[in-house]
């Protein structure tokens, strides 16, 4: 085919435009892109060394939590023996008291009344009785000499024992009736504190009232529950250091005083008694005390804090900073010192090494952290 000049200049043309579009289209495509954007450095996170914490060779304790609430271990309530009218209240709450002092009287005229009563039958049967007697020496000598009959004597002797027993049962009731008196006067059964008062002068008081809990506080004792478990661990007389709402950081020492043979009802535990002296009257009932019972000993082993402990769907680990970096390390725990606040190491640490001791929250593994010297 031929082709004129004009015609060919046009195709040519026609062809460089198709070529031309594309390369066109996909310059703008390219320069349409959004910029890819730099990638920001993660901050470091600035711990204080109040945060960390180094595995360190201690001597740890394994031991048993104790709580309960303090009680003397000696207290009594105080009651009337008698009924009548209360005369005298010589003692108020919070008052010490020695065994034998007076506490309280109770109105006596009627008591004494009687007493003297009892008194006066007494006499008047020890008369009859003194009487009888000599009727019946005398009439012991009639019967030798045949002077009265058997049957006589027999029925004079009878007499005599008779009036033999009305004296006895009289010296019986003036006994009762002088001890009535003698406990119209309320005494103390033992050394110890008022801690509570139940009557005032002028009330009247039936039998068996009660007037006075006496506490002797010398000695205090708590009752605590014990995992059945653990029980054979726990032994009379092992010794206990507890502490005592309101006395801050002094600590007090007790020992396990006994064990309840059986497990409370409804639970596992079984109840153990600790019992402490209290020379200085420091402890009070009702406080709460809180203590721990030493069970095992362990010398020179690997240690953290409690706190650094984290735990995550039953894997323990800690956040350990390696190389200015975070490492969630995982860790077996063995014994646990509550007292003291440490836990023992079994795998996953060597001594030195830092952890972190409390939760930041914002820690995860691979930050960047530098530490300070003093708290911010």
């Amino acid at each position: 085919m031929r082709y004129f000049p004009r015609t060919r200049t046009l195709i040519i043309a026609l062809g460089i435009l198709a070529l031309a579009v594309p390369a066109v289209y996909a310059l703008k495509q390219r320069s349409a892109a959004p910029k890819p954007e730099a990638v920001k450095a993660e901050p470091m996170i600035e711990l204080t060394a109040s945060d960390v914490a180094q595995v360190e060779l201690k001597d740890i304790a394994r031991t048993i939590p104790l709580t309960g609430t303090l009680q003397p271990r000696d207290w009594t309530s105080v009651k009337t023996q008698v009924a009548g009218e209360v005369r005298e209240v010589l003692v108020r709450e919070g008052e010490a008291v020695r065994k034998g002092q007076v506490l309280a009287r109770v109105e006596t005229t009627d008591l004494k009344a009687r007493l003297d009563d009892r008194i006066g039958s007494l006499q008047g049967a020890k008369a009859q009785l003194s009487l009888a007697e000599k009727t019946r020496a005398k009439n012991w000598e009639l019967l030798n000499q045949k002077f009265i009959s058997q049957t006589a004597y027999d029925s004079m002797q009878s007499n005599y024992a008779v009036s033999e027993s009305t004296v006895k049962s009289l010296e019986a009731q003036v006994t009762m009736a002088r001890k009535a008196l003698d406990d119209a006067v309320v005494k103390a059964s033992m050394d110890g504190v008022i801690a509570e008062r139940f009557v005032q002068a002028g009330e009247k008081m039936p039998v068996d009232g009660k007037l006075f809990t006496l506490m002797n506080l010398s000695q205090m004792e708590f009752e605590a529950a014990v995992p059945a478990n653990d029980i054979p661990t726990v032994q009379v007389g092992q010794a206990v250091a507890f502490s005592v709402d309101g006395y801050g950081a002094r600590v007090f020492s007790g020992e396990v005083n006994r064990i309840n043979p059986a497990t409370q009802a409804g639970s596992q535990s079984i109840s153990v008694f600790i019992v402490m002296p209290n020379a200085d009257l420091a402890l009070k009932g009702g406080m709460f005390a809180k203590g721990s019972l030493q069970i095992a000993r362990l010398e020179k082993t690997a240690t953290i804090p409690l706190s650094a402990l984290r735990d995550d769907n039953g894997q323990t680990f800690v956040y350990q900073i390696n190389a200015d970096k975070v490492a969630k390390t995982v860790v077996k725990p063995g014994v646990r010192d509550e007292t003291r606040g440490v836990v023992q190491v079994l795998e996953g640490l060597a001594p030195g090494a830092t952890v972190v001791r409390t939760n930041l929250g914002m820690l995860r593994e691979g930050s960047a952290v530098k530490i300070g010297s003093t708290p911010s």
